[in-house]
This record gives structure tokens, C-alpha cells and sequence, in this order.
């Protein structure tokens, strides 16, 4: 089965000069963890985390969390992230974008979703825009 069959045609992605503060915001309301970065053509460019956000605010942080000895400062992690606020995610953002075509096989996001323990790719058209994403609820949900 098509991509086009499967994914969900959410269109929600923001662009690069959108502030970091206005991205937490976006991603707080639309209850997403991660959103496409689109140019002004809707062309898929980048991807930005909940996850990359923390990184930039606290770089190693993930590294050491698993160090049994580490003891995470909030007020830290507070004070970073309002020292980004009003920066461009685009400094933030992984150019380097996992995503599927609207002719890829069903088999082809559900390989990316689980090898690279995603949860949604990006869904573009034969022009690289923005159409859609597949998540891993729409895999479970196909393939039952």
C-alpha cells in the first residue's frame, strides 16, 4: 500500500525564522513533540524536537543522564532555554530530515519509524512539500 493511503494530513510545520519561544508554543498547543520546517514554498528543509530544543539549551545533557551521579538543574535548564527564546529555531533544527514520498510503500515508513525509533516521518510530494506525516499510531492502526 501508498504512503498517500496511510498518512495523516497534518500540515502543522513552522518555518525557520520562527523564535524558539513561538516554536514551544506551537508544539505545547498542537500537542506534538516535533515539527517539519518548511521554506516559504512548503518545501521540507528541516525538523525540529522537544528533545533538540533541551540539547540546545543544555548540550551533554542527554549524555549525562545516564550517569548515576547527575542530578539535573532545572533552574539551569530555565534560564538557557529564556536565553534562546527569542533566537530562530533554524540554528536549532536537524537539516538532515527522515521522510517518505506519497508513492512510498507503506513497508518504507514503517521501516524509518522503527530502525531509527522515530515517532512520525514526514510525508512530501514529488516537489519535496510538506503533505502529510505518517505516525507510528497510523502503522498500527494499517497494519490491524
Amino acid at each position: 500500500m501508498k504512503v498517500r493511503e496511510i498518512m495523516t494530513r497534518d500540515l502543522t510545520a513552522v518555518e525557520r525564522d520562527v523564535p524558539v519561544r513561538e516554536l514551544i508554543f506551537i508544539l505545547d498547543n498542537a500537542e506534538i513533540p516535533n515539527v517539519p520546517v518548511v521554506d516559504d514554498e512548503g518545501v521540507l528543509i528541516g525538523f525540529i524536537s522537544e528533545k533538540d530544543l533541551i540539547r540546545a539549551a543544555l548540550p551533554g545533557y542527554f549524555e549525562m543522564l545516564h550517569s548515576s551521579s547527575f542530578i539535573p538543574d532545572m533552574n539551569q535548564l530555565a534560564s538557557k532555554l529564556e536565553e534562546i527564546a527569542d533566537e530562530p529555531l533554524e540554528k536549532y533544527m536537524r537539516p538532515d530530515v527522515l521522510s517518505v514520498t506519497v508513492e512510498d510503500d507503506d513497508l518504507r515508513a514503517a521501516d524509518l519509524i522503527i530502525r531509527k525509533g522515530v515517532k512520525n516521518v514526514p510525508v512530501v510530494d514529488g516537489e519535496g512539500r510538506l503533505v502529510g506525516r505518517v505516525r507510528r499510531i497510523d502503522l498500527l492502526r494499517h497494519f490491524l
